[in-house]
């Protein structure tokens, strides 16, 4: 029979095709793994703000923080309601029946010393604190995800570097062994070979384990199961001047999210204390009713109208005015030592970070520098080995020193990563 060539094009075409004809006879459709996408850094850390419940919790405070100003901007707005009044009782100078009443009342406030100003103004910054939280539960949820991404592509270089050891000892065990069998190698070489082989394989299955953990918590935090992008540019280039740690702290301190909800809950605090130092003025009314009025007989109503001015002030409520007024007091204090311990922290952190990547920076060119020479050392050594000027015992020592050098090189690269991805949520600089 002929043979018929088909171009890998069509090949392909003809495989998608025939998965996807599969895949709508089973009433389902997705993608196969060779096809997926692979999962950005940014993608990631987006999706994971979007979807961690704390951020749906802080939005619903959001909300509660929103109704709270709508509460204060009623204070100076137009008030109606109904009202319907039935009693007995006297009428008149001696005269006594039953009196009806139904009609609406409308109060207008116009004299309150800043009652219904401070009220705003407390609402509308513990709605500003409420926008910073949700922003802070978002760059956490963010933070979260992006180390989760970080250890996930460290266990994948590192896994790669460990499965090539892996491939090398079980070549010199099959070397070993026919060696064995021919004289040419003793037992004791064999069985120090294999040790290695084993410490690998047990290895990888630890890095397996690290790679399973962190594709599950990024599969929860993104709904996606897509591996991580083998690229860490954007995370790179969202550094700040690290040169400059003046710079990091300053814009730590003027971004941060934590700290601005804090400073917003001290101001909302401090206008709750002024307007409890009001709380023994008057508060001055326009009030106006119209209503239908009967008097001894449900029959006969007549319609009545009235305006005046309602005073309201506070002569004796047994020292409850003065416990409100150093409550405030109390709260503001607190929130103000609140701010201040978090700014402290802040700048502290801030600090450490940036000198930590400088540090962790230097250590990496350091660690690539010995990685070199271990590879030197190590082809030499294969080829001291061959020549038999050194043991088998030397040979893996030497080898597992490259590997080692190749794994701290892989280890400080990601700690540096992780310190940048630290450095990118303090300052309020993440892709969220």
């Amino acid at each position: 029979m002929p043979r018929y060539i088909i171009p890998a094009s069509l090949a392909l075409l003809l495989s998608v095709s025939a998965f996807t004809a599969s895949a709508q006879d089973n009433g389902e459709f997705s993608v196969p793994p060779s096809l997926q996408q692979c999962l950005a850094f940014d993608e990631a850390l987006s999706l994971s703000a979007s979807r961690d419940p704390n951020v749906l919790i802080a939005k619903a405070s959001e909300q509660e923080a929103d109704a709270a100003i709508t509460d204060a901007r009623a204070l100076y707005r137009p008030q109606v309601s109904a009202f319907g009044r039935t009693g007995a009782g006297d009428t008149g100078a001696v005269d006594i029946g039953v009196s009806n009443q139904i009609g609406l009342r409308a109060s207008q406030r116009v004299i309150d010393f800043g009652d219904a100003k401070f009220a705003r103004r407390a609402a509308k910054s513990n709605y500003a604190a409420s926008l910073k939280d949700t922003q802070f539960a978002k760059g956490q949820a963010a933070l979260e995800t992006g180390l989760a991404w970080l250890e996930m592509r460290e266990a994948q270089e590192q896994l790669k570097l460990t499965e090539a050891r892996q491939a090398y000892f079980q070549q010199q065990v099959d070397a070993v062994t026919r060696a064995l069998a021919r004289g040419g190698a003793t037992r004791t070489e064999r069985a120090s070979v294999a040790s290695q082989l084993a410490d690998a394989e047990s290895f990888i299955l630890e890095l397996e384990f690290r790679k399973d953990q962190s594709q599950t918590q990024l599969l929860i935090d993104t709904g996606q199961r897509g591996a991580p992008c083998s690229s860490d540019e954007s995370l790179e280039r969202r550094s700040l001047p690290l040169e400059a740690v003046a710079i990091a702290r300053d814009m730590a301190l003027s971004s941060n999210p934590e700290i601005e909800a804090l400073r917003n809950r001290s101001d909302a605090l401090e206008a709750e204390q002024q307007r409890q130092k009001r709380a023994r003025l008057p508060i001055i009314d326009v009030v106006a009713t119209g209503s239908y009025a009967s008097f001894s007989a449900f029959e006969d109503f007549r319609f009545q109208e009235r305006i005046g001015v309602d005073v309201s002030v506070p002569i004796y409520a047994g020292n409850t005015l003065k416990a409100g007024n150093q409550r405030a007091g109390a709260r503001l204090s607190i929130a103000r030592g609140q701010a201040l311990d978090a700014e402290r922290r802040l700048k502290e952190n801030t600090e450490i970070t940036v000198r930590r990547i400088k540090s962790l920076e230097k250590q990496l060119r350091a660690r690539l520098e010995v990685e070199k020479q271990t590879r030197l050392q190590f082809e030499a050594a294969e080829i001291e080995q061959a020549a038999g000027t050194r043991t088998l015992r030397e040979l893996i020592d030497i080898r597992l020193e490259f590997e080692q050098a190749g794994l701290e090189v892989i280890r400080t690269r990601y700690d540096s990563l992780r310190q940048r991805l630290q450095l990118l949520a303090l300052t309020a600089q993440l892709p969220i």
